[in-house]
């Protein structure tokens, strides 16, 4: 049984979160909200809305939900699969936010339980998990941290627990082809190997794919290093992304080898993100879709080779980054800076709208777009920092002023390169 702080702490509500997540993750722990008040030293009302809060995240990114039950507890619902992708995600975070809750309440409780339920000793003694860790390592070719390795035994041990209670993960066929190919997969096997010499119940053939997706989801590309066939096919549509962005937009990348190579250690992450449908923290899909509506439809239409070539769909999340890593190299190409674009104002909004949706579409680089009125431009002109003047409005000139582009209730196709050639020059 998990035992609370004696003394309340201070602190923020991420830490509350993690938390409250890790105390949901115990084997037989009843958690309802007087527990949580205890452990994270708040009143009735922050731990119920610290409660939602995880929950609302769990539900965003990885499709679990937490449910009361009759009896006041509260309890994670959702499949195997997502249940211990989620963990692994709060689990590390909680690693860095709330170290000492994790050592002195998180970790007991874990080795208790696994006491409880009978498991072999040598299987979650620290010194031989720590030995299995350091084999997997220099199997892997990889160096872990300090905290990697914490992460590991612990989530080994929950990984155990489960085992023993018949609660593995199930694999789609595109899931288990996928994690199959990998490197990470025999190593996962000899994980495995070490179970089966020691427990009574046989490992799931499923145990071996999520431990191989385990160290996967560990992983940090290396475009220099990662030699494996399905990285070099990744490189190789990422060539052929770049190929096609270029044909399409006519807008050329002076390092393409450095593009790449970004694109790489991205969408390497992203590939296993979608696969198994985890979902990111971004606010940026619908900034992207209004501020660069070309880039954005770009972007889709280079990645539908990359979806067609893994089977598979990005969410607007994932495209949305893609995006601003394409809209930064071209940034980055000239040392081009971001423009400025005065659109005069007046009593004409449908009008005002549409012309500043025709400038978001006329270039694929960041624009920035300032609204100024008609008579403010008359008495003061435009701002220093303007490039360029758009009016739906006749007006005179000022004595300084950028150049200026009359629009007749939109922008026609000569205006339209006019302006393009000025914003990308």
């Amino acid at each position: 049984m998990m035992t609370t702080l004696e003394i309340p702490s201070v602190l923020s509500s991420s830490q509350r979160r993690c938390q409250v997540l890790l105390m949901l993750y115990l084997p037989d722990a009843a958690v309802t909200a007087q527990s949580i008040i205890a452990a994270n030293g708040v009143d009735d009302a922050i731990a119920r809305q610290d409660i939602a809060e995880t929950r609302d995240e769990i539900q965003r990114y990885h499709r679990l939900d937490i449910v009361s039950h009759h009896d006041g507890s509260y309890r994670i619902e959702g499949t195997a699969l997502n249940q211990r992708l989620c963990l692994l995600h709060w689990l590390r975070r909680s690693l860095r936010l709330c170290p000492h809750f994790v050592t002195h309440q998180f970790t007991p409780a874990l080795k208790t339980a696994l006491k409880q339920h009978g498991i072999a000793r040598t299987l979650y003694d620290d010194t031989n998990l720590r030995a299995l860790i350091n084999f997997c390592s220099r199997k892997l070719q990889r160096q872990f941290e300090c905290r990697d390795i914490q992460f590991l035994q612990l989530f080994l041990q929950y990984c155990l627990i489960q085992h023993h209670l018949g609660k593995t993960p199930q694999f789609s066929h595109i899931q288990r082809n996928w994690t199959q190919s990998r490197s990470e997969y025999f190593t996962a096997q000899e994980i495995v190997r070490h179970w089966k010499r020691r427990v009574a119940r046989i490992p799931h053939v499923d145990e071996q794919l999520f431990l191989a997706l385990l160290f996967m989801m560990l992983r940090t590309p290396d475009p220099a290093m990662d030699k494996h066939q399905q990285d070099e096919r990744l490189r190789r549509t990422i060539v052929r992304m770049i190929a096609r962005f270029r044909s399409q937009t006519g807008m050329h990348f002076s390092d393409e080898q450095g593009l790449t190579d970004q694109l790489y250690i991205h969408l390497a992450q992203a590939l296993d993100r979608s696969l198994f449908d985890v979902g990111i923290d971004n606010s940026l899909p619908e900034e992207i879709h209004r501020l660069y509506p070309r880039l954005l439809r770009t972007t889709k239409d280079v990645l539908f080779e990359l979806e067609a070539e893994f089977g598979l769909r990005f969410s607007d999340d994932e495209m949305s980054l893609v995006a601003v890593i394409f809209g930064a190299w071209l940034m980055q190409e000239s040392d081009l800076h971001e423009k400025q674009v005065v659109l005069l104002t007046g009593d004409d909004q449908a009008c005002e709208a549409l012309i500043e949706q025709q400038l978001r579409e006329i270039t694929l680089l960041p624009l920035n777009i300032r609204y100024l009125s008609l008579k403010t431009y008359q008495k003061e002109g435009a701002p220093r920092e303007a490039a360029l003047v758009v009016t739906p409005y006749a007006t005179t000139l000022p004595l300084f002023s950028p150049p200026l582009i009359h629009a007749v209730e939109a922008l026609n196709m000569q205006q339209q390169e006019h302006i393009r050639a000025m914003l990308e020059s």
